[in-house]
């Protein structure tokens, strides 16, 4: 046997012993016992899952409610976290990596976290302060929250995976399941609680208790960092390996920077990443181009997310215009948010069972693109849906005025004898001398006034026969924009009249329950009751209107006393029904009776709350497609190196997709809310067919290419930059494809990456 035969047959025993090794099923080694810190570390995500969402999920309600944002104002503010959340995983990862390791960053990053959680509470304390102390504590705090969250995003997974050792595979694969199960079920517990805290309890002299339940959020926060401490004496903590960014960065503006001093004519390069090769490796620039490969299809993701996260902005918001009564259950608008983790937790198991095995028989080619281009259109119906739910609505809503230039305006008649009314310049069409009985309103809070005369002085003249009365009385009074105005005349005494000017109410309840005030025409003192144990006697001075009490929706019994003598003036029965707003009014008609008369300032809901679950489910639907399958794909087609990187610049889209929502909500493009989900609607369809355009010029890579080549050192031989290896178009790729299991070939390092990249994007 010649030396070149020897030498060939040592290199193919070789082989065959590093193939043994790298396919060698885990069953087949001892992986000793399974390493007990990572429970320490289940058990902080637990807490920190439900600490966010808990906190996330009555947001938007706390912006727009508790703060007094306008709901554009709120959403855009909700989105503007959700950005700054999505954007410091880039900033945890490059922490972790050049200078803290994942542990010290983890730590750290939660005591922020915390803190931030500790500055939201203490905005929440109505009694601590003031408005505007409450509006700093609470965006500070948002701000230091998405720190801490986005920081520890990208760190607490993959520290767990470092518990593992190359024989503990399938150990390593259990851990994730739990930890997924982990982050699913802090966000179920919390989405469920968090509105029963906000909404059931009562505290710092307010109908609602904010404070709690971002206190509870808070107090786990701290459970958490304890339950990581604990285990630190047993964690397997690695040392900084320094930033992959950094080296890719670094490699892409050396290619720039070559191409553009390369002269015009001497530019003959196949990809104008191979300038970098006078000064970066073959393999970095070889990884380099795949991954831009893939950067390249995540173009048109970010209209997925600008949808998907609205779920807790703008679906809530609408969920506060339904009936939320469903039996004898009150469902809370925040609540419903609960459906897309439950139906996670049972859409991705049923298909894993059922829907790919039945395709994969059928041989049916439904290949990871084929699902995330199914998932951008599902996102696009689920809005549709959620468009045609606002129509139905929109047909009983009461319009409020949302711009400057817009305002309504209404005047109740309280005096004992009919009124004229004019105003100067005219509010209305037909306001000519305009009668109203005793007791009778204007029923023109639907109907905005010319907006020439909006934010300006507005003289209402009233002329009226009332015996011993003068036959006229003059008011002047501005008329804010976007808002809903009332002018009430009633009897200063026996021989003039007075007016009373007040706000409307202009939103619904965030309980999904009912508003209700009463006006005090009296020259005395009253108090008015509600027959509820959680409702304490109201005062009212004479003249005065009482403070917005939000209630539940039912039958109550309303009694009006003298406050002075404490005799019961007068009595009536009120249906209050599920989002309207009410306003009474106790006066004495000219007949002598006491009486209180009830005026609708917003219609009740009447479109059941249930009608979302459609729209929850389609969009879940799109999510499972899309993202899922999104974070399987990019980790195939990902060399070693190189999974991090995706895995935030995948976290990157969700940051970008929420920008567009604060652009969106912020302009005002269109003034309806049905049209605004049409118009995202149109975008996420016009986002799927550059998709489409995209997927079908991909080429996928074969995941072999990168094995080959995993162990090569950066400095590895130059026509890797050739992309050398065998590639399949989306038609050939499907899940059936042969390829060795997921545990078999892949470093602990790569598995980590993953399922890493999986659950830093929930």
């Amino acid at each position: 046997m010649g030396e070149k035969e020897k030498i060939e047959m040592k290199d193919a025993e070789k082989k065959e012993k590093d193939e043994k090794e790298i396919y060698e099923s885990p069953d087949d080694k001892d992986p000793g016992p399974y390493p007990k810190c990572v429970f320490f570390i289940l058990g902080n995500e637990f807490c920190e899952r439900h600490c966010y969402y808990g906190m996330r999920t009555i947001l938007v309600l706390y912006l727009v409610y508790y703060l007094g944002m306008s709901e554009d104002t709120g959403t855009a503010v909700y989105h503007a976290f959700t950005v700054l959340a999505y954007l410091f995983p880039l900033m945890g990862a490059f922490i972790a990596d050049s200078w803290l390791g994942k542990y010290k960053t983890i730590l750290y990053l939660s005591v922020v976290y915390a803190f931030g959680m500790v500055l939201i509470t203490l905005g929440a304390v109505w009694t601590f302060g003031d408005e505007v102390l409450h509006m700093v504590l609470s965006m500070v705090g948002l701000f230091v929250i998405a720190i801490g969250t986005g920081g520890i995003k990208p760190c607490v997974s993959s520290f767990g995976g470092d518990q593992f050792t190359t024989e503990q595979d399938d150990y390593r694969r259990r851990f994730f399941s739990l930890f997924y199960f982990a982050i699913n079920a802090g966000s179920l517990l919390s989405t469920i609680v968090s509105p029963i805290l906000r909404e059931d309890v009562a505290c710092f002299e307010r109908d609602d208790c904010y404070a709690l339940a971002f206190g509870i959020p808070a107090a786990l926060m701290v459970v958490a960092i304890l339950a990581f401490v604990v285990g630190t004496p047993y964690y397997i903590i690695n040392a900084p390996e320094g930033n992959i960014f950094a080296e890719v960065f670094k490699g892409m503006g050396s290619a720039i920077k070559h191409r553009w001093n390369t002269p015009r004519k001497e530019r003959n390069k196949d990809h104008w990443m191979n300038y970098a090769l006078v000064d970066t490796s073959a393999k970095l620039v070889r990884d380099t181009k795949y991954v831009l490969k893939v950067l390249i299809l995540y173009i048109p993701l970010p209209f997925f997310w600008a949808l998907f996260d609205q779920q807790g902005s703008r679906w809530t918001l609408q969920a506060t215009r339904m009936d939320g009564q469903v039996g004898a259950i009150q469902v809370k608008p925040d609540q419903m948010q609960v459906f897309n983790p439950l139906l996670i937790v049972t859409l991705i198991p049923l298909f894993e069972a059922t829907l790919y095995p039945c395709l994969r028989h059928y041989n049916i080619n439904f290949s990871p693109l084929k699902r995330m281009t199914l998932g951008m259109i599902l996102a696009g119906v689920s809005f549709l849906l959620a468009a045609g739910v606002q129509i139905e609505m929109d047909k009983t809503l009461t319009v409020i005025p949302d711009d400057a230039d817009e305002a309504s305006m209404r005047i109740i008649n309280g005096a004992n004898c009919n009124l004229t009314v004019s105003s100067n310049p005219d509010l209305y069409d037909g306001w000519t001398n305009f009668a109203l009985s005793p007791g009778e309103a204007t029923d023109t809070l639907e109907t905005f006034v010319d907006s020439s005369i909006v934010n300006g002085n507005i003289s209402v003249t009233i002329s009226y026969q009332c015996i011993g009365l003068s036959n006229m009385m003059t008011t002047t009074f501005t008329l804010p924009g976007a808002k809903t105005s009332n002018l009430l005349i009633s009897n200063e005494n026996s021989n003039t009249l007075q007016d009373k000017y007040f706000l409307g109410i202009y939103d619904k309840s965030p309980s999904g329950g009912s508003k209700l005030r009463l006006f005090n025409t009296y020259t005395y003192p009253i108090k008015f009751t509600l027959d509820s144990e959680d409702m304490p006697p109201t005062f009212i001075s004479p003249n005065d209107i009482s403070e917005e009490l939000d209630v539940d929706s039912r039958t109550y019994a309303i009694e009006v006393f003298n406050n002075d003598t404490g005799d019961s003036i007068s009595s009536t029965s009120a249906d209050l029904e599920r989002g309207a707003d009410y306003t009474f009014m106790a006066w004495s008609p000219s007949t002598g009776e006491n009486n209180i008369t009830e005026y609708e300032d917003v219609a009740p809901n009447v479109v059941n709350i249930f009608w979302m679950i459609p729209q929850y489910f389609v969009i879940t639907l799109g999510e499972v497609f899309l993202s899922v399958t999104g974070l399987e794909f990019s980790y195939s087609q990902a060399p070693t190196s190189m999974k991090s990187v995706l895995a935030s610049f995948w976290l990157l889209t969700v940051s970008i997709g929420n920008i567009i929502v604060l652009i969106i909500a912020e302009a005002k493009f269109v003034s309806e809310q049905a049209n605004e989900y049409f118009l995202f609607a149109g975008l996420i369809f016009a986002a799927t067919i550059v998709f489409v355009i995209l997927a079908v010029r991909y080429e996928y890579v074969d995941e072999d290419e990168f094995r080959e080549t995993e162990n090569i050192p950066l400095a590895g031989a130059s026509d890797l930059v050739h992309g050398k290896g065998k590639s399949v178009s989306d038609s050939d790729s499907d899940d059936d494809e042969k390829k060795p299991p997921d545990s078999l070939g892949k470093s602990a390092h790569q598995n980590m990456a993953f399922d890493s990249a999986q659950s830093t994007a929930l």
